[in-house]
Formats: structure tokens, sequence, C-alpha cells
């Protein structure tokens, strides 16, 4: 028979003997033939190779605009001239925090950057490499329709720059929240529209060509679901993604459709939300691959990482494993842009950049990324079944021609408890280079009145399961 649902996201309820399904380094693709041999696969989630580090630490934003590349690494601004060899230059020195920093351009027509960091807002001219602190007090910043805006959360209040010009910022040119009593803790720009979320409501404005401030509230666009986490705010796939705060409640995971939020989150996802002692730290970046948009939601103190997968709505787990604690902890790796068409991203420890990409199964620190699948549970009523084979179904025979990962073993575990204690490892080959008929099999696998199996690997091949086959024999009692 087929395991039903063996393929799927990580979904780990109240009670795991409802459900304790986890995907981690493994997201779900749907296939988009109807004669695909199944409806679903797992793929594996990027490796990180290295391109090399900077002076400075930890990376705080990366940003490319017409060419040029940026980073913030600790107080710096850097210039990265070149991803190979890796050569670079310090543009400007700045303030800073534990917060991350966030950049931006006016483009051609202003030829400058503006960067916030440290509760500090700068600006760099892309002409003569001018660098200078512009305003103070702003936590963010963004573009709309030639101006630069920046945001100061602890008095809420949005300030604009002048018209093509991050250099020059009237002080009297700024907005402060009066439609409702929390704060404007953080704000995204999409669609032309600045998305203005406070710590229990939010509101979208846009450019309505006024006078004195160019700014004014979208008549209507009033949202009961503010955020707790300045920088959980991002644009994906066109759309506004958040992780939110209202006055009944906190972390649920927001997306807009129009101006009425939509949850994406699932309740499982929320109990592992609601198990972390802070996470108004909560840090999100985005990007596209193989046709993905993925949010990325790490939590620095509670030391996880979740990522939600627009195109499927499915959500799964990413980090590095750490064997002390058995467990796996937040993804080093934050921040994102594309840089002379590779994906880089940043270490939020480590002043590193890395080159994001599917043919890797390296982790930030350099060791092998572990993957894990556990799948819902087999239960009949309580009745019990005798479990006589188990295969995998996946893309075999793409060991490695010497060392790790020659020959590439999955490790299986099972939990005969509802989910709580899992066996010890059983391991079978994925089957050496060019073994393309090798078969993944377990057999003599007992009895159990309700099994969950779990499936987990580390070596450097790109993992690719389809399936999961099992010959049961249901018992009398």
């Amino acid at each position: 028979m087929q395991y039903p649902f063996f393929i799927g996201p990580a979904y780990t309820s109240q009670s795991v003997n409802l459900d304790g399904e986890d995907c981690v380094n493994l997201y779900v693709e749907q296939s988009e033939s109807p004669g695909a041999k199944a409806q679903f696969a797992l793929y594996p989630t990027p490796g990180f190779e290295l391109i090399g580090s900077l002076p400075t630490a930890p990376i705080k934003q990366l940003y490319e605009v017409n060419g040029r590349n940026f980073v913030v690494s600790g107080n710096t601004f850097y210039e990265v001239l070149s991803l190979s060899p890796f050569t670079f230059i310090a543009r400007g020195v700045m303030a800073t925090d534990t917060n991350p920093a966030t950049m931006c351009s006016n483009g051609e027509a202003g030829n400058q950057v503006f960067i916030t960091s440290g509760g500090q807002g700068y600006c760099f001219d892309l002409g003569t490499n001018a660098f200078a602190n512009v305003i103070s007090g702003v936590i963010q910043g963004g573009f709309l329709d030639g101006y630069f805006l920046a945001l100061n959360k602890t008095t809420s209040q949005l300030f604009v720059s002048d018209l093509e010009d991050g250099m020059t910022w009237d002080p009297l040119q700024f907005t402060q929240r009066n439609t409702a009593a929390d704060n404007w803790i953080g704000f995204t720009v999409t669609h032309r529209e600045v998305w203005l979320h406070g710590s229990r409501t939010s509101e979208v404005w846009y450019d309505a060509g006024s006078f004195p401030f160019p700014l004014q509230p979208i008549p209507g666009a009033f949202i009961e679901q503010g955020t707790v986490s300045s920088f959980s705010t991002c644009t994906v796939d066109s759309t506004d993604i958040w992780l939110g705060q209202s006055k009944d409640g906190k972390t649920v995971v927001w997306r807009n459709s129009g101006y009425t939020p939509q949850r994406i989150s699932t309740h499982a996802v929320e109990y592992a939300f609601s198990k972390y002692a802070d996470v108004s730290d909560a840090i999100a970046w985005t990007y596209q691959d193989q046709g993905h948009y993925f949010y990325v939601l790490t939590f620095p103190t509670a030391n996880a990482t979740w990522v939600f997968d627009t195109g499927t709505s499915l959500w799964h787990r990413r980090g590095f494993w750490d064997g002390t604690t058995t467990d796996f902890q937040a993804q080093r790796n934050a921040f994102h842009a594309m840089m002379s068409g590779k994906h880089v991203t940043g270490d939020r420890v480590l002043g590193t950049l890395y080159e994001q990409t599917i043919n890797s199964s390296q982790d930030a620190d350099g060791r092998l990324l572990r993957r894990l699948r556990r799948a819902t549970h087999l239960s009949n009523e309580q009745q019990r079944m005798y479990y006589f084979q188990a295969q995998l179904d996946m893309e075999v025979g793409l060991g490695t021609a010497y060392n790790s990962g020659s020959d590439p073993q999955i490790m299986l575990r099972t939990s005969d408890d509802g989910g709580h204690v899992y066996s010890t490892e059983r391991w079978a080959s994925g089957g050496k280079m060019g073994q393309f008929k090798q078969r993944v099999l377990w057999r003599r696998l007992g009895r159990s009145r309700d099994r969950v199996f779990e499936v987990s690997f580390t070596e450097p091949i790109p993992w690719r399961l389809i399936n999961f086959y099992l010959q049961i024999e249901p018992g009398t009692s």
C-alpha cells in the first residue's frame, strides 16, 4: 500500500498523538503534469557555498541596485566589487544595534542608496561615493515615487526626504499616527502603497501628491491586525506578509488579500510560535528559486527557522542539526540579494557571505545539512498491524564518486507510542553512483497499533523523495 500523505509539510499539533509531522530542510513541490508518477515530491532546500568574509560582523543586510552590490556588516557599509575573486571596499561607518539594517534606492533619477542602521539613516551617492548621516531616530527605510521614507517607531512618525534627494530631509516633513493608539513599528512598500504596521493595527497609505506632505491614508484601508515584530514584515510575490498581533492575541502569520488579511499560518505553526519565550526579534527575508517564493522567518532567541512556500501554501522548517541537543537549531543565513546572477545570503553571526544554491548540501559552518521527514500516523482503529516491508521511492543512484556520499545512507526510525519515543536508526543505501535500480528497503518491522515512520539523511547528494510503500497485514485485535 502507499503510505498516505507521506509527502507533506511540517505540522506538529498540540498533541503528537493527533499529528506529529515534521519536514526539515526539505520542501514540497507539486507536479504540474497530470501524467507525473506522483502528485507531490519532497525536494532539498539549498545549501551554502562560501563566497568570502568581511572584516566586521555580523551581516545585517544585502542589496543590489543597477549591477552594484552592497552589504551592511557590523558597523560598516560595504560595496562588494566582485564575488569571484571576493573583493570589497568600505564605503562608510555607521551606528549599529541588534536590529537588521535596511537598504533601498531611488534609481537613476536620484542615484542614491538610503540605509538605516542603529537608529540612524544614511545616504550614499552612487555617482560620487559620498556617504552621510542624514536623519536620526529611524528604524526602517523605504522608497516610493521618488521619496525615501523613514520610520521612527518610538514616536510613530513617518518622514519623507526631498524628491529624488536622500541627502535632504526637512524635519517638518513627517506624519504621525492618529488613527489608532498603537504606534507604527514597521512598514513595507508594496504595489506603490505603504503598509504601515502598528503593534495592534495596520493601515495603508499612498502618494496623493498633496502638499506639504505627499502621502495620505487610503480610505477604508484599516486593518485590525498589527505585527509583533518590526522586521517580520516582507513583500513576497507581490503581497505583504507579517507575523501578526492584535488586541486579541499574537503569532498568527498574515498575508494581505486586497486590504483584508488572510491567515496563512496553521494551528501547528501557531502552537510552535506560542511556546517561544520571545517572538519580537523575529526576522523575515524572502527569495524565489525554481519558481517557488519563500518567506523565511527566523526567531533568534527561540533558535528556530520556519519557511512558508507561497506556491503550495505549506510550511517547513530549516536549520542545522545540533548533535548535543539532538534537535535542529535556527538557520544561520539571513537576508538575500541577487548579485551577479547568484542567490547571495549573509551569516547573521559572522561577517560571511555565501552563495545559496540547490547544488550544495553544506550548511553555513561547512557541515552537511541534515534533512528529515516525519510522516503521519498509521492506525486502523487501534487494531494491530504487522509491517513486513517498507520501501522509500526516491531518486537513487546519485552517490558521489568517492568519500562522503559514495554510498549514501538513509536512516529510518519508527514510533509505536503515538509519536513520543522513536526506535534506534535502521540504515539503508540510497544507491551508489549509477545504481538507478537500487531499492531502498527495510524488512521485518514488527507490529504496532499506531505507528509513525521517520526518515533522515545527511550525505551530500540531492535527496528527492517521491513516495513510501508498505507491505502490511492487519491483525484481529
